[in-house]
């Protein structure tokens, strides 16, 4: 029995029930199927608001990965071998992205592989999760200590002097996974160098650092850009899970430096322009990172009550379309698709900032859902 047939035992009326958190799940399910049809073969980038107009590519640049992720999230929900079919063949067009000079690969590859072979035992997914990291443990530089963000991927001609904590998570998870203890000290090296580069003692976190004359220099104020602190969280809190100590306690600071500093749940893009675009994305990465805390810090239930108050916010309001209607149809009253979360503040030109319908941005909160049922294990994704 897949999950959308379970019963539920939810009675606090103030967050999401398991039969809500099941109907935001199914409108998701339905939306990935609108957004194959438009896609075709291409890989979707983004989508402005509720528009449903993709930008789509043929590689996926770094969203590449969400995609496949997605697919296979979506056969973890329904059980079904036409949907991990979907994510397998998604997964095998990801292959031509392991020799791309970029730390994004590791988001490619654990999102879009790595769940393939822990959840399904996909042998072609393994393969590609061997070879990528492979691939990516070659980019780390010994006089930096870490592996650098790159030159590919947007990260331009420089990108080889900087480290960014987006990737923290995704490369912890990664290299872990590995049976050879040198991509797991890899991994702890590029960790520790992140926190000394962009940790400050309050709990915010940088976004990035340049190297030069030997040491890192961070590039923006700590904690302003709200989707870098998130990442910061969910980074800390593999980092927590693989490690332990000191990354607990990191990860801790750091989830207080969240709620004392974003006090609803859809914080603004950067805490620097209050009045401008929110990012209900930001929310949703940070409760990822809080409920796979749950078990290690003190006040567990707290922090798991917090989260889902995040998401039952997320999924009732405007960024989330048709949650009240019926699941049967494909239409809000107003012509909008269901299913579609638009919380993703995204660059889409050169000093353009709009939020966007995105494979990450829904992949996380399908995520983040499917923790909240219990379906997957919080630290997965």
């Amino acid at each position: 029995m897949h999950i959308l047939e379970r019963k539920s035992d939810n009675t606090n009326e103030q967050l999401l029930s398991r039969e809500e958190m099941m109907h935001a799940l199914e409108l998701m399910i339905h939306r990935m199927e609108v957004v194959d049809s438009n896609c075709a073969s291409a890989f979707p980038l983004y989508s402005p608001g509720s528009s449903d107009q993709w930008v789509v590519s043929s590689g996926g640049s770094w969203v590449g990965g969400f995609w496949s992720g997605w697919w296979w999230l979506r056969s973890r929900i329904t059980g079904s071998t036409s949907d991990q079919r979907k994510a397998s063949e998604i997964c095998q067009r990801l292959s031509r992205k392991t020799g791309g000079d970029s730390i994004n690969r590791s988001l490619i590859f654990w999102y879009g592989a790595s769940l393939g072979d822990l959840w399904f035992g996909d042998a072609n997914a393994r393969k590609l999760v061997k070879e990528s990291i492979v691939a990516i443990a070659a980019s780390y530089d010994p006089e930096m200590n870490c592996i650098p963000l790159g030159t590919a991927m947007g990260g331009g001609k420089d990108g080889s002097e900087f480290i960014t904590i987006d990737t923290l998570a995704s490369l912890i998870q990664l290299l872990n996974c590995s049976e050879h203890s040198v991509y797991h000290n890899i991994s702890r090296c590029h960790a520790d160098t992140l926190l000394a580069a962009c940790g400050s003692d309050n709990g915010a976190f940088h976004t990035g650092a340049h190297f030069s004359q030997g040491r890192f220099r961070p590039t923006d104020q700590a904690g302003i850009w709200s989707r870098g602190q998130a990442w910061a969280m969910l980074g800390l809190s593999r980092a927590a899970v693989q490690w332990g100590e000191p990354y607990l306690t990191y990860a801790h600071s750091a989830c207080e430096y969240w709620r004392r500093s974003r006090p609803e749940p859809l914080p603004p893009n950067r805490l620097s322009h209050p009045s401008g675009l929110c990012d209900p994305s930001s929310s949703v990465i940070a409760s990822l990172a809080m409920l796979s805390l749950v078990d290690r810090m003190s006040g567990g239930n707290q922090w798991r009550a917090y989260a889902h108050r995040q998401i039952t916010t997320i999924v009732l309001s405007q960024y989330f379309t048709g949650f009240q209607e019926n699941s049967s149809h494909q239409k809000n009253k107003n012509g909008t698709d269901s299913g579609i979360f638009w919380g993703c503040c995204y660059k889409t030109s050169q000093g353009k900032d709009e939020l966007v319908e995105s494979a990450w941005g829904s992949f996380f909160l399908m995520a983040a859902l499917c923790i909240l049922v219990d379906a997957i294990e919080p630290h997965h994704c």
